[in-house]
């Protein structure tokens, strides 16, 4: 009994494991028929999972990627169908992929990994398909008057518009410009309207934000794409934010049009508060660096003034002391006895010898004095008699620049040829 159940369920297993061999899958893809394309234009690539099982799951196509062309991947299978082969059953998936060329010229799909899984039934085991298909190609064509290298958006309807604010001629330093572009379409994917691009340059510095897609708009525009800019002015100056254009090729009458974004132009100037702020920091610094200067100089004052007054009185009593000094003393003098002491003090210093040699060795050394030395002698005994101070001290010039100009004078060696 035990034995006959054993073969049974072993029986069953095989017959599982035959029906499972024995499910068979394939695939099917194409571009479906159409006419004249052109770039932007879009063409169908249909894939078609098949298999003679019940139903097919895990489906998994990788479609390639290509700079040539954009794809829009289905987010489902666009319908189910059966469809009989050779008296055989084919449970038939439909995956529905849009094409995009980019440029004109023979475009070429590279051969895609597709896998998926078939089934017999709730519960039963699943058989695991993998399959890499035949390249796919077709031809783009170059709207009459574009190069074929040039990429041109074709449709039967585009706008291009444009705005900004505010509307100045003229920008301070650190004043911001808003431009916002909007480009619409119909019968194109949002993806395919042109991006617009503004750069930095010496005077503005651009902050663009994240394109703005739509589609499916009420009305007789499908998609539209807005395009913002921030312009900042950031250095004094002239400057124009340049124009710039779309192309696009009317389907309906065969026709290039020329699509522009008008250029604008203002003038950028600093800011005079900023000037106004800076003339009073410069200001403000420049007290404080004479506050700073000034304390510095009394505090110097204060540790070094004792010092230069000390150096000063040393050094007006030295000159004193001196035969410079004591001669001004003597050519100062206030009365005649005064003179006449304030001489001998001055001549003692200059020349010893000759102070103590009298008037009679003055005028044996300067004749020219003799006058002068006899006037003083009366003077001096007669208080009443006038006394010519000028010529006196004249003559005691003329004598000190003999005394001084003799003393500079090397003297004579004591033998000569010994």
């Amino acid at each position: 009994m035990q034995s006959s159940i054993i073969f049974k369920v072993f029986f069953l297993f095989l017959l599982v494991m035959v029906d499972l061999f024995a499910v068979q899958g394939n695939i099917k893809l194409f571009i479906k028929e159409h006419k004249t394309l052109y770039t932007s234009q879009k063409i169908t690539v249909s894939v078609i999972l098949m298999t003679d099982a019940f139903s097919i799951s895990d489906a998994r196509i990788d479609f390639p990627a290509s700079p040539n062309y954009i794809v829009q991947e289905p987010k489902s299978a666009a319908f189910l169908n059966k469809e009989e082969i050779d008296g055989v059953d084919w449970q038939q998936v439909h995956y529905e992929y849009d094409v995009y060329a980019l440029r004109a010229g023979k475009m070429e799909i590279p051969p895609m990994n597709i896998s998926f899984a078939g089934s017999m039934g709730y519960g039963q085991e699943k058989k695991a398909f993998e399959f890499t298909s035949e390249v796919l190609s077709f031809q783009v064509e170059a709207p009459k008057g574009i190069k074929n290298n040039r990429f041109v958006l074709v449709t039967d309807k585009y706008t291009l518009e444009s705005d900004h604010k505010p509307k100045k001629k003229t920008l301070i330093v650190g004043d911001a410009v808003e431009l916002m572009v909007v480009q619409k379409a119909q019968g194109v994917p949002d993806i395919l309207l042109t991006p617009i691009v503004y750069k930095n340059n010496s005077h503005l510095r651009v902050y663009d934000k994240e394109p703005l897609l739509k589609n499916a708009l009420p009305g007789d525009m499908g998609v539209s794409r807005t395009d913002s800019f921030t312009f900042v002015a950031t250095a004094e100056g002239n400057v124009t934010i340049p124009s710039q254009e779309t192309i696009w090729w009317n389907s309906t009458t065969k026709k290039v049009h020329t699509e522009k974004i008008p250029a604008f132009s203002f003038e950028i100037i600093s800011d005079p508060q900023i000037a106004i702020d800076a003339k009073k920091t410069a200001q403000k610094q420049l007290l404080i660096y004479v506050a700073l200067i000034f304390l510095v100089l009394v505090i110097f004052y204060i540790i070094f003034a004792p010092k230069i007054r000390n150096y000063k009185e040393e050094h007006k009593r030295r000159y004193k002391q001196s035969e410079a000094g004591q001669f001004d003393q003597f050519i100062n003098s206030q009365d005649t006895p005064a003179l006449y002491l304030n001489f001998y003090i001055w001549l003692e210093m200059i020349h010893p010898s000759l102070a103590r040699s009298g008037f009679r060795g003055l005028i044996d050394a300067q004749a020219s004095f003799e006058n002068s030395l006899l006037d003083l002698e009366s003077v001096l005994a007669s208080q009443e008699k006038e006394f010519d101070k000028i010529t006196f001290i004249n003559e005691a010039k003329k004598l000190r620049s003999t005394l001084l100009t003799e003393q500079k004078q090397p003297a004579l060696p004591l033998t000569i040829n010994p």
